[in-house]
């Protein structure tokens, strides 16, 4: 029998529930996925079961402009690193085409962007062919995308055209964020303009991109059992770490062992489960303090600390500095040759 594609529900229980107030609890059990609302959220789920919980999320939330709500809230709310695939670019089309190549870290949502007619197109539809996507879903793809692109640009982009197959009300409903009234297609897109797919974004940051499609293709490559355990372990927390969870317990969840054994065969790569975890906090940690403008709390959230406090601690263990002070020799113009 076909292994279904298992995709994270970081996005649904962690980021969604939290910004409409709903027990992701509840949510689960309402989903019909009880063995996960009893604390195993951490577990990835098959496309149908990960829309059964968006279906459910719509039922259960509290607010009738939830998508574009969600999508406002979202690009300027939790960071979250699949999104750097945008903010990192030169443009536009560059962005999106990076992002296409990471949808599914979020998600069971296919991407494509090509050009059709002159202008640069993107689509969203199932990832898996026998689970339709529902339509508002898509929506909150659009919106989503689009403050991203905004707030990349500092420009109120506007798409050319969009659509997707929601009701009247439905696609009234994003027409403010959009700048347009969707119209009804079977295939959720936006298409944008020559100028705009070419438009700089400020956010551009070149050297911070390449450590971060690194990260993204580890994430990616986590569940490819042929990996050393090791680069599967640091995927797989790639994965979790926006969540929260960093347990051993976690990890082992994810790459369907025991964590006896997977104590096991990290000693027998020769090292142990603390030494990866302390490696790849400290290498995004030096990345984050050099090449971007995040907080040091903000970090935090993203390595799963508790707080700055934590985090500070490690990271003076692990640098001898302080947060701040790292960020500020990084900083310091080399003076290198000025007395020659």
């Amino acid at each position: 029998m076909e292994r279904s594609e298992t995709y994270s529900l970081f996005m649904a229980t962690d980021v969604v529930c939290r910004i409409l107030g709903i027990d992701p609890h509840v949510m689960l059990e309402t989903a019909g996925l009880s063995q996960l609302a009893r604390g195993r959220s951490e577990l990835r789920v098959t496309a149908a079961q990960y829309f059964d919980t968006w279906n459910t999320m719509e039922v259960l939330s509290p607010r009738a402009d939830y998508v574009p709500h969600l999508g406002v809230a979202i690009s300027r709310g939790p960071v979250i690193p699949v999104f750097f695939t945008l903010s990192c670019a030169p443009n536009l089309e560059t962005g999106l085409m990076r992002l296409a190549q990471f949808k599914s870290l979020l998600g069971p949502i296919r991407m494509r962007v090509f050009w059709e007619d002159g202008l640069l197109r993107m689509e969203y539809d199932s990832a898996d062919a026998r689970s339709i996507m529902p339509p508002t879903l898509g929506a909150l793809q659009l919106v989503c995308t689009l403050e991203n692109v905004r707030s990349a640009t500092a420009h109120l982009v506007r798409p050319v055209s969009a659509g997707f197959n929601g009701s009247d009300a439905e696609r009234r409903q994003i027409a403010g964020e959009l700048g347009l009234v969707p119209e009804r297609s079977s295939v959720t897109f936006m298409a944008f303009s020559p100028e705009d797919a070419k438009r700089p974004f400020i956010s551009e940051n070149p050297d911070f991109w390449a450590d971060v499609e690194a990260d993204l293709k580890l994430q990616l490559a986590g569940q490819n059992d042929r990996l050393p355990v090791a680069s599967r372990v640091q995927g797989a927390l790639v994965d979790l770490m926006p969540l929260g969870r960093i347990g051993a317990e976690d990890v082992a969840d994810i790459l369907e062992m025991s964590r006896s054994t997977l104590q096991r065969r990290l000693r027998d790569e020769g090292t142990t489960y603390q030494e990866v975890l302390d490696r790849i906090r400290r290498d995004m940690a030096i990345r984050y303090l050099t090449k971007t403008t995040l907080r040091a709390d903000e970090i935090a959230n993203v390595l799963a600390y508790r707080d700055a406090n934590s985090f500070s601690r490690s990271f003076r263990r692990w640098t001898g500095l302080s947060p701040l002070a790292f960020r500020q020799a990084a900083n310091q113009p080399s003076v290198s040759g000025e007395a020659e």
